[in-house]
This record gives C-alpha cells, sequence and structure tokens, in this order.
C-alpha cells in the first residue's frame, strides 16, 4: 500500500469535487493559479486574523475597526467582521486561538482553523469565514467534522461543542452542534446538529481516497463547474 498522504478539509473537498482535478493538484503539485475569488478570500482572511490579533493584545475594538486601512472593495465584508468580533464580544466569549495550524498524526490530517472562542465553561466554538453567498450548513459538515478532530486532537481536555461558517459578505452564521443545544449565544442559533453518521461519512470518503491513489485510477467528475476548471484543458487534452 502507499504511504498515506496526510490529508487536509481542502484535499478532501477536492477529491469529492473530482478525483482527476485531485490528482493534478496534489499528485502531480500543478499549482492552481488565483483567481479573484480566491484573492478575496486570502484578504479577508487576512484582515480577520490582524483583527483578532489585536483583541487578544486588549485593544478596544471600536478602535480596531476605527483605525484599520483596507480597500474600499472589501467594506460590505469589513462591515461582517465588525458584526462578528461584536458578537463574540458582547456575548463574553474569548477568543482562543487565531489561524492555527494543527497536525493530527493518529488519523493522518492537518489544517488551519480560522478562529476559535471559547465560551464561560471552558469549551470551544469553531468558526471558518466564507467570502461568498451564504449557503446550508450541510455543505460544510465534512469540514467542520475535519476542525473538530483536529481540535480534540491537539486539546483533548477540552469540548468542541459547535462549529460554523461565518460568511462575512452577508454578516450571516450557519452553525451546528456537536450535542445539545443551549442556552450559549451561538449554541442556540444552530439549526442543525452534527452526528456520528457525519464523521461516519468522512471516514469513507477517505477510504475512498486512499484506495483511488492506491489503485492510481482517478476517475473524472463531469459537471457543470468542469467549464471553469482550472485543469480544463489539460483534463480534455489527456483524456478526452
Amino acid at each position: 500500500m502507499t504511504d498515506k498522504m496526510t490529508l487536509s478539509k481542502s484535499k478532501i473537498n477536492t477529491f469529492i469535487e473530482c478525483p482527476r482535478k485531485f490528482k493534478y493538484r496534489y499528485i502531480d503539485e500543478i499549482s492552481e493559479e488565483a483567481n479573484k475569488y480566491m484573492l478575496l478570500g486570502i484578504e479577508v482572511h487576512e484582515i480577520a486574523e490582524e483583527i483578532a490579533g489585536e483583541l487578544m493584545e486588549g485593544n478596544e475594538i471600536d478602535d480596531i475597526f476605527l483605525n484599520l486601512e483596507y480597500d474600499e472593495k472589501l467594506e460590505e465584508h469589513i462591515r461582517g467582521l465588525e458584526k462578528f468580533f461584536h458578537d463574540i464580544h458582547s456575548n463574553g466569549y474569548e477568543i482562543f486561538s487565531v489561524e492555527e495550524y494543527i497536525v493530527d498524526e493518529d488519523n493522518d490530517l492537518n489544517g488551519i482553523v480560522d478562529i476559535v472562542i471559547r465560551n464561560n465553561r471552558n469549551e470551544l466554538i469553531i468558526f471558518d469565514y466564507k467570502t461568498g453567498s451564504p449557503r446550508a450548513i450541510g455543505k460544510y459538515k465534512l469540514e467542520l467534522c475535519v476542525y473538530k478532530m483536529l481540535l480534540e486532537s491537539k486539546y483533548p481536555e477540552l469540548d468542541v461543542v459547535s462549529a460554523g461558517i461565518y460568511f462575512t459578505g452577508a454578516g450571516e452564521y450557519r452553525i451546528a452542534n456537536f450535542g445539545p443545544a443551549g442556552a450559549d449565544y451561538f449554541k442556540s442559533q444552530s439549526k442543525e446538529d452534527i452526528v456520528d453518521g457525519d464523521f461516519d461519512y468522512v471516514d469513507g470518503v477517505v477510504d475512498n481516497l486512499y484506495d483511488t491513489i492506491d489503485r492510481n485510477y482517478y476517475k473524472k467528475k463531469r459537471g457543470f463547474l468542469c467549464r471553469y476548471c482550472f485543469y480544463k484543458e489539460m483534463c480534455d487534452g489527456d483524456f478526452g
């Protein structure tokens, strides 16, 4: 059997999108050129990290946003981040970690968690920023499962009770709980739970991914998104 590749949520999601795209990006290591959407995401994530860092240093939230420098095209995302950090502050949470890179050797996983906050019961809540239009939480359950596994591998003494997506442009949350809902501000906003079956699904995808690598057969998943794929011409030329 091939030595196991260490996986991330990006690798797993790419494999789900199209095994052949996974091959080009992660086996052949052909880098995809950043488009305007990727560049927007990078900018917003960098600003969010800057804001969180200043808050962790004890700076006042209003002063941070008053003095923040950014391109005017990011205005709606900055206002969204302002709402997000005000919600954290006004509901008594503290920022636990920001852009933390974690390696889980037991599960062959790694990844960077955008931001983790802690409530007054010493429980952790994960958030991932997205700059696109709000979508249902179901689309993101896999990556939220991966984030929970990463956090609990490094901090086994702490409970990760919820995880969510924050859409910076719209200022909207999509949150799922890993257990019963409660009075906690963010837990109470959850409309869905993440259950054992969601983790089983992650395990099944991972097993399929490793099996695909061993067989060295990366099937093309044809669909609407093919026309926008960075690897389209290469894929058509290699396989038709």
